[in-house]
């Protein structure tokens, strides 16, 4: 799999696009002739996995495991690593989720994340997904994935929705939405 700086700012790029915040602000920077980004640092957080290591528990459960349920959306929209406990941090003070790393994301897969399931979307996400404008996307993207990448990026967007419509057929919106 490819990994390149330019995935990290295409992922906030996309965040972006979606109108979610839980990607610190990523930007390209030179610095001594060699090309990278600079995110903003996250103070007063943990990672996931140290979390779970130290079994410390959130204080509103729910709301957790729907952010966690939202981070797997756009995980699986940016084809990276889901579930990966190494790059998600928790601000301590609010339990507020962040993902950073996604050098290793956009494959050229047209289908969704395998060992990923999608079981759960926020109302604010989905309504992003459904309102996505495919030409903004493109634009913002444009400088930091090729076009076989963009395109499956596009692909799996509407393989999500349709997902996430399923599961809204299967169980009813107030199980799916959240």
């Amino acid at each position: 799999m490819a990994d390149s700086y330019r995935y990290d700012i295409a992922a906030y790029e996309l965040s972006k696009l979606l109108s979610i915040e839980w990607i610190p602000p990523v930007v390209e920077r030179e610095i001594d002739g060699r090309k990278g980004t600079l995110q903003i640092y996250l103070e007063n957080g943990i990672r996931e996995k140290d979390r779970k290591r130290k079994k410390i528990e959130p204080p509103d459960a729910g709301a957790f495991a729907n952010a966690m349920e939202e981070l797997k959306v756009f995980e699986s929209l940016a084809y990276d690593e889901c579930y990966n406990f190494d790059d998600t941090y928790i601000q301590t003070e609010d339990w507020r989720v962040w993902r950073v790393d996604f050098s290793e994301a956009f494959a050229p897969v047209p289908e969704l994340l395998p060992g990923c399931p999608l079981t759960a979307c926020s109302k604010k996400l989905y309504q992003g997904l459904n309102e996505f404008d495919e030409e903004a996307a493109r634009a913002a993207l444009s400088r930091y994935l090729n076009n076989e990448e963009i395109e499956a990026c596009l692909i799996r967007r509407k393989l999500i929705l349709e997902k996430i419509e399923a599961l809204i057929a299967e169980k009813g919106s107030e199980k799916v939405l959240f």
